[in-house]
């Protein structure tokens, strides 16, 4: 049957309820130079001569995932009418990056991947295994393989107790005090309780039954030799922990811990047992390599799963071995050692002929320079047809003549040292001196203020024991009170003073952001103004403005940016209004949210609000910014705010004069600006409003899950209820309204252009497909979700006391209404609700699951809590004492990407994966700092085109990797030159503007161009680019090595798979003149580029 049609022939096997996925539909999603990989690989994998195992290792940013997402779709079809059964299973590095790319993978809306990050847990993840006849699976080998530490995780011992209770007819304390390992009693108890009832996870019995059957195995091995069974060991445990009424002695603790060990050790193999995979795909593949050469029962049992029975194995990563080895790194992993254990494991019987070839390559690329180079050549290219069996990589750099892929370093202005920094030095040195910490010029040079912000330091840890020491405490308090530039003075933060940042990059990096004005705005400026931006978005700075991702070697730096950024940015904010702001806990809580939903003298306050979050189709119809720009003649663009205003409120003026009104004398009624949008909706949209208000669940589902308190500026539940059913009143007729305020259209016009939920259900509607009917009622509630997650934004103490520094006047809703009026907020969301469908890997699903997963994504990024980090006060007296008192400084401008609290305590991945997906959305954060580790695979392009490395790495991969985070898909930088170049004049209907400019790049195109560009490369002469920002001192040797690595970078694509890398990169560099340099290695790189099978520019 041919690929992608749907269908069963008279023999195949039936799938109920699970459609046959649309190859064809998911192909046309992929650009062409990923489908000819997808072709490529499909074809090494189930064509003739084919090859277990294909390695994708495309550079950086170029979509691996989603062309795992066609091979998975081939395979499937492939596989469709051959088998009963089809098992996927995804083993992805880390929980992130599953979280991120699971969407993407699914290739059919029915059938959801089941993830657990421990295999022992697949038991409550997914229900009946072997009778689904398609099972999507990821697991995460850091904690699926890894059972190192014996008792695991509680849910597991859960599990287990609970798979074992029956069979082995246990109950009682006993049983409980060995399963509950170093969990609370009360908590395991709870854990146990939810497990049992019918809110707990359900136990698939097919796993059950085979892990039980695996454990009467065991016993029984254990019989034949003579020792004691699992079983009788358990009993054993049980007579031990039975009396223990604290802590049970370390020899039972021991016993018990061993004992779960091999108990989870045998769940694991069960479950990796019970998958039969047909395909697997490994994602950052260099992450588990050791994996794949463990000899241990876990090692053993991978190897299984990926040996299985006419398995085929995907491998993802951008450096599936250590691309380029320096000298002094030679000695542990090196390039040439791991390229070859690559091999080996992609194709053991290619890889032992590779070793003569590479040497062959070598020796020849030592005589450049010195005669023909023929050999080398014809040698490249043997070597590219061996590797190309089982290795594919595109690379963007191939698309610009000059290979900088749009990549601009920036010139290294505004970095200087001033006096106070460079006596910090030796201050620094003298406390180092004091506590024996040894040379400590690498942290001066990385952060400020080190006894404040540094953790777990040696040094931080060494000041701390000084400190329990009288003659060292003195010694210090001596030092510190002589040198009081080294130390964050508290009683400026208290004050909302300013700081002087003390660090030059930090000082240049604040001069960047919140000096340049980025403390005034609440979001990137829209790429494609609908109208001419105004207040705080008006000119070319603001319009140049992207986040940056700023890359640090020392853990201190992180949390130094985000702490003294962050308080920069919100004291600009609170000074823009109060004259004397107090930066206290007490004065924080006391600034209570505006947008409330909130009642005073019985009378209910919050409805104006309410008319904020309405998602009137009558406003969103009538006040389009896009239609009115795409309807205005060409001399009148860009259109001005005014004039934007102006058109509506004509549009809007017969409308609401039709508007009957109860009484005509009296005071101006002022609930006319909240319930005049429903009026409208009434007249113009009856049914579907009539509708919409009758759904008894309305309050809940209209506010989504905004409804979570009321601190940092959420909506209060109670009270939303009760506004809810006012609202409902005003439907019913129930509603007496006075006369109508004279300035009631022009309020109506802004609301109907810069409304949070009327703009959101543009955006929504016009992503999804759904314009000109927004009136589906889930649509209508997804738009309500940003809404409220838009209030919160706004109801931040310091957002409030910025937009109130702008316009002082009451109301603040009319307020913060003209700020989003000001900020293009339609063109804003517009253009992150194409990003963030984009980002879900969403563009071939329905209408409704666009619309649904693109508003979850906004919300969750409008919700990112504001970050609390613990800083250390540090004040030394001359009576030779040191004081040391915990506090907190706010994250919430700058954030660090890593594992933090926030001020209401949210912690773990959960956190880091809000923050990213907030750094990825046009609102704060507008700084992410963070160290390289861990990152690969991780997208932070959306609104970032702007890399800051603070410490320089020392292999040029590293930069390129970091450097890759931002060039990607539909980058920053692509979308501003896309709309520098054609601007609203490609637009020709009020859909997706950004499908539109994206095709405007592609038939502007030559004809041999692939699709890198424009949806990867878009170069324009002054345009945006990808920054490279280096923070490096005037001097100092980092500006040698920067150039070293710039050079090394320009050739060691030619020393692939070679030893001793920096060796024969120092040797070329010598022998080729600098202007040859670029040409030669390119006509030398290694090219793994796949061969183009089927090329169909439109599938």
């Amino acid at each position: 049957m041919a690929s992608g049609v749907a269908g069963q022939t008279e023999d195949a096997p039936m799938r109920t309820g699970v459609a046959r996925p649309d190859t064809a539909a998911i192909l046309r999603g992929l650009k062409d130079f990923q489908r000819d990989t997808v072709e490529y690989v499909f074809s090494r994998l189930y064509g003739p001569a084919a090859t277990p195992r294909v390695l994708v290792a495309d550079e950086v940013g170029l979509g691996k995932t989603l062309v795992a997402r066609g091979v998975i779709a081939k395979a499937i079809d492939h596989l469709w009418d051959k088998k009963d059964r089809i098992d996927v299973v995804y083993i992805c590095s880390n929980a992130d990056i599953a979280r991120q790319n699971v969407n993407r993978l699914n290739v059919t809306e029915a059938q959801e991947f089941v993830r657990t990050e421990r295999i022992t847990l697949l038991p409550t993840r997914i229900q009946d295994l072997q009778r689904n006849p398609l099972n999507f699976i990821s697991l995460t080998p850091g904690t699926s393989f890894d059972l190192k530490s014996s008792l695991g995780h509680v849910q597991e011992r859960v599990l287990l107790y609970r798979l074992l209770q029956k069979p082995w007819e246990f109950s009682g304390v006993a049983p409980r005090k060995v399963f509950q390992g170093n969990c609370t009693p009360e908590n395991f108890i709870s854990l146990l309780d939810r497990s049992d009832g019918s809110g707990g996870p359900v136990i698939d019995a097919g796993l059950a039954e085979q892990f039980l059957k695996s454990l009467d195995h065991h016993m029984a091995a254990e019989r034949a030799k003579d020792h004691l069974t699992l079983r009788e060991r358990f009993n054993e445990l049980c007579d031990l922990f039975r009396h223990v009424k604290d802590e049970a002695p370390a020899g039972a603790r021991e016993k018990r811990a061993r004992w779960i060990g091999e108990v989870r050790t045998l769940l694991a193999a069960s479950c990796l047992r019970a998958l039969k995979p047909d395909l697997i795909v490994l994602d950052e593949f260099q992450r588990f390599r050791d994996l794949l050469t463990d000899n241990s029962e876990l090692g053993q049992l991978a190897s299984d799963l990926f040996e299985y029975d006419d398995v085929r194995v995907l491998l993802l990563s951008a450096t599936p071995y250590k691309m380029y080895t320096l000298a002094a790194e030679a000695h542990d992993d090196n390039h040439y050692a791991d390229f070859l254990r690559t091999l080996t494991f992609l194709e053991p019987s290619e890889a032992r002929g590779f070793e003569g070839v590479l040497d062959d390559f070598r020796r020849e690329l030592f005589r450049i320079g010195r005669g023909s180079l023929d050999r080398l050549l014809a040698l490249k290219h043997d070597l590219e047809r061996r590797l190309r069996k089982t290795i594919v990589r595109t690379e963007r750099l191939a698309v610009t003549h000059n290979r900088d892929g749009m990549l601009k370093e920036m010139p290294r202005t505004g970095l200087t040292l001033t006096a106070r920094d460079v006596a910090t030095y030796p201050q620094l040195r003298r406390v180092a001196d004091a506590l024996d910490a040894g040379e400590v010029l690498e942290f001066w040079k990385s952060a400020p203020f080190l006894l404040n912000f540094m953790e777990n330091y040696e040094v931080k840890r060494a000041f701390r024991d000084a400190l329990e020491v009288t003659a060292r405490e003195e010694t210090l308090a001596g030092i510190l009170s002589e040198t009081p530039d080294l130390l964050l003075s508290w009683k400026d933060v208290s004050a909302y003073q300013a700081v002087d940042p003390g660090h030059a990059g930090l000082r240049k990096l604040a001069a960047e952001t919140v000096g340049a004005g980025a403390w005034e705005l609440l979001w990137v400026p829209p790429s494609l103004p609908y109208y001419q931006p105004a207040g705080a978005f008006a000119g070319e700075r603001a319009g140049r403005f992207t986040k940056r991702l700023v890359f640090s070697a020392w853990h201190v730096v992180p949390k130094t940016i985000t702490c003294l950024l962050s308080y920069e940015a919100e004291r600009e904010m609170m000074r823009s209004f109060e004259t004397d702001p107090k930066n206290t806990p007490d004065e924080r809580k006391r600034r209570r949210p505006l947008l409330r939903f909130a009642r005073s003298d019985e009378r209910l306050t919050g409805l104006p609000v309410l008319g904020m979050v309405y998602p009137s189709l009558t406003l969103a119809a009538v006040g389009d910014p896009l239609a009115l720009a795409l309807s205005a003649e060409p001399f009148e663009h860009p259109l001005t705010l005014e004039a934007v205003r102006k058109r509506v409120a004509e549009h809007l003026r017969p409308l609401v004069s039709a508007l009957a009104t109860s009484s005509d004398t009296g005071a101006e009624d002022e609930a006319w600006y909240w319930a005049a949008p429903i009026l409208l909706d009434l007249v113009r949209h009856e049914d579907s409003t009539r509708a919409w208000f009758r759904d008894n669940e309305l309050a809940d589902s209209w506010a989504g899950e905004q409804n979570d308190g009321a601190t940092d500026g959420d909506v209060e539940e109670s009270l939303w209820h009760a506004h809810v059913a006012h609202a409902r009143e005003l439907v019913a007729g129930k509603v007496v309204l006075g006369p109508q305020p004279s300035d009631l259209v022009d309020v109506l016009a802004e609301l109907a252009l810069a409304g949070p939920a009327v703009s959101a259900l543009r955006a929504l509607a016009r992503v999804s497909g759904e314009l000109p009917d927004p009136s589906r009622p889930l649509l209508r509630h997804e738009a309500g979700w940003v809404g409220h997650a838009l209030l919160r934004l706004f109801n931040l103490p310091e957002v409030t006391a910025m937009i109130r520094g702008r316009n002082g006047a009451e109301p603040y809703w009319r307020r913060a209404i003209e700020y989003s009026l000001d900020g293009c907020i339609q063109a804003v969301l517009d253009e992150y609700a194409h990003v963030q469908r984009d980002l879900q890997g969403k563009t071939g699903g329905s209408s409704a699951r666009i619309s649904e997963e693109v508003a979850a994504g906004m919300h969750a990024a409008l919700s990112l809590r504001t970050s609390a980090l613990g800083v250390d006060d540090v004040r030394a007296s001359k009576r030779g004492t040191v004081r040391v008192e915990n506090r907190t400084m706010r994250g919430r401008f700058a954030v660090r990407f890593g594992e933090e609290r926030s001020e209401d305590s949210e912690r773990g991945a959960n956190r880091a994966e809000q923050v990213r997906a907030s750094f990825n959305s046009p609102f704060w954060p507008f700084v992410l700092a963070t160290t390289s580790v861990g990152q690969e695979g991780l997208d932070f392009h959306p609104y970032c085109h702007a890399v800051v490395h603070w410490n320089l790495p020392a292999n040029p991969v590293d930069l390129e990797q970091r450097e890759g985070r931002v060039h990607r898909y539909k980058g920053h930088a692509v979308r501003k030159n896309l709309a520098a170049k054609f601007g609203l004049a490609a637009l020709t209907t009020s859909d997706d503007p950004w499908d539109a400019l994206f095709a405007a790049g592609v038939a502007e195109r030559k004809p041999e161009t692939s699709d890198l560009v424009p949806y990867w490369v878009y170069p324009l002469e002054g345009g945006a680019s990808v920054e490279r920002h280096l923070i490096t001192f005037p001097l100092s040797r980092d500006a040698e090595r920067m150039e070293a690595l710039r050079r090394t970078l320009a050739v060691y694509r030619m020393v692939f798979g070679q030893s001793r890398q920096e060796d024969l990169v120092s040797y070329l560099l010598t022998q080729l003149p600098p202007d040859e340099i670029a040409e030669v290695a390119t006509k030398f790189r290694i090219d793994l580029s796949p061969t183009v099978i089927n090329r169909k520019r439109d599938c």
